[in-house]
Parts: C-alpha cells; sequence; structure tokens
C-alpha cells in the first residue's frame, strides 16, 4: 500500500489527479495540503472539499497551507482554470470550510511523516508551487530523511520551454526560492517531472476520453464531466485545438516513477522564473 501526501494548488487538473489517486486500489492518501497557485488558497481549499465530497471521502482531512510566495510576488494562473480554479461553476452545496484542520499544512506534513517514520513509508506528491514543502522542511529539517520519496510536477529542463515564460514553468514561477528551497534540501529519493516530461507523456485525446469514462464509474458523472469540459475547452484555446492534453494526468501514481532523478548536480540550470 501506497501511504501519499497530496501537496495541490487545485485547480481543475489536480482535482483530477485527486480522483485519480482515490480511485487506485493500493494508494492510501494520509491527507491533502493546499496552497496558492491557480486560485487563492480558499478557493483551493473548497475546490478540494468538493472533490472528496463527490468521490464520498470527506474522511481524508484537508489542510491549510500557504496563501502567498516566500517572497511576496503573487503570480496567478491568469483564470486558466476560471477565478476560482474550478471553471466557475456554480455549486450551492458545496462543503463548508469548517471541514478544513485546524492544524497548518506545514504541521501536518511534518506529523504525517513522523507518525510513519519507522515504515519510511511515506511518499510525499507536489504537483503545486512548492511553499508548503518549503515551510514544512525549515519546521523540521530531518524532515527528508523519513519520507520514501518525492515527486514534483514542475520546472523545466530544456532552457527555452516554459508554459508561463520563455523559460518559466508555472509551479516554479510562482515561487522560485521555495523550489530552491525543496531542490536543495530534500535529500529523500527525489523524481521531478518537468514541463517537458508532461509533454513527452502527454495523453491523446482518446486516452482522455478513457481516463474520464473510468473515473465516472466511481465519481458522480455530472460533476466530472463539467470539470472536464471546462480543461478541455481551455486547452484546445491553449494549442489551437490540435495538441494533446497536458496536465496532472501526466503525473500519476504509476507514471510518476518514469520522471528524472533528482541528481545533486542536474536542476541547477533549470529556470525557475525566467
Amino acid at each position: 500500500m501506497k501511504k501519499l501526501i497530496i501537496d495541490v494548488d487545485a485547480g481543475v487538473d489536480d482535482a483530477i489527479a485527486i480522483m485519480m489517486a482515490l480511485s487506485t486500489p493500493d494508494v492510501e492518501v494520509l491527507g491533502i495540503t493546499c496552497c496558492y497557485g491557480n486560485t487563492s488558497v480558499e478557493n483551493v481549499l473548497r475546490n478540494v472539499l468538493r472533490v472528496l465530497k463527490v468521490c464520498d471521502r470527506l474522511d481524508i482531512p484537508v489542510y491549510r497551507g500557504c496563501s502567498k510566495p516566500l517572497v511576496d510576488h503573487e503570480n496567478h494562473a491568469d483564470n486558466f482554470f476560471g477565478s476560482d480554479g474550478f471553471g466557475d461553476v456554480p455549486d450551492p452545496h458545496a462543503p463548508s470550510l469548517d471541514l478544513v484542520q485546524q492544524k497548518k499544512a506545514k504541521q501536518a506534513i511534518v506529523d504525517l511523516v513522523n507518525a510513519n517514520d519507522k515504515e519510511v513509508s511515506v511518499i510525499l506528491i507536489s504537483t503545486a508551487p512548492l511553499m508548503n514543502l518549503a515551510a514544512a522542511v525549515q519546521l523540521d529539517p530531518s524532515l527528508p530523511k523519513k519520507l520514501k520519496a518525492l515527486y514534483i510536477m514542475g520546472g523545466t529542463i530544456e532552457g527555452a520551454r516554459g508554459n508561463i515564460t520563455i523559460c518559466g514553468e508555472f509551479n516554479f514561477v510562482c515561487d522560485p526560492e521555495a523550489a530552491y528551497i525543496v531542490l536543495d534540501r530534500y535529500t529523500c529519493p527525489t523524481y521531478i517531472a518537468t514541463w517537458e516530461f508532461t509533454c513527452w507523456n502527454c495523453l491523446p485525446w482518446v486516452r482522455r476520453e478513457t481516463i474520464f469514462f473510468s473515473l465516472s464509474l466511481s465519481v458522480t458523472p455530472s460533476y466530472l464531466y463539467i470539470l472536464k469540459n471546462q480543461t478541455v475547452g481551455e486547452f484546445s484555446l491553449f494549442s489551437r485545438g490540435n495538441g494533446p492534453f497536458v496536465s496532472s494526468f501526466s503525473f500519476t501514481v504509476r507514471r510518476c516513477t518514469w520522471a528524472t532523478p533528482l541528481l545533486p548536480f542536474s536542476l541547477w540550470g533549470c529556470a525557475l522564473a525566467y
């Protein structure tokens, strides 16, 4: 059984990634930590709770994380997923934010890992800007050695192929200082699915529809297709209707082990902010 902590800035793509994790039989999600990125942290919390509700998994604890970068240079996703991160689809029955845990995300990461440190069994996955992870390692510098592995979706390695700037990938550009801290201090086995990796492993439209169909068997179909249609609409505009689907889909529990292993010297040429 894989024990996961998932750090997100959901975002439609992260929402579907959460659904995929919850539908995987050999995965236990210990908690979901949230930070600003695609939208405000309040919207991210609300979006994650909406996903857990339709998946009937409100038993999974959700934690509030950072509401801004370590250095104050906020860079939202220009409403790519709508102003609320979920396509601005009305949801009058959204769960209350009262369900969010009182414990902050950085403390939750430390405590969940320490609770399982004898087995060194926890895998930390981030599909978001890295400020929660940076804050956690500053709180407990011994945290990385207690992790089984760290998987990150972010950054670029080819130099001139960003998705938010010429060279920069969104998650790293949102908080380059946090990305630097994480790459420097997390000495556990670390894998990075860069922007190029998600492009190399993007899903053809036919495969995407198959995944949506399989998820709809366990998740409220109408809700899932609302999320899908919003994402597909935006991505069709982004790719001019011809490109394959690039998102957290490319960063599944099985697929992420194909990502680039982090070597001590390998990513310091990676574009963090420019």
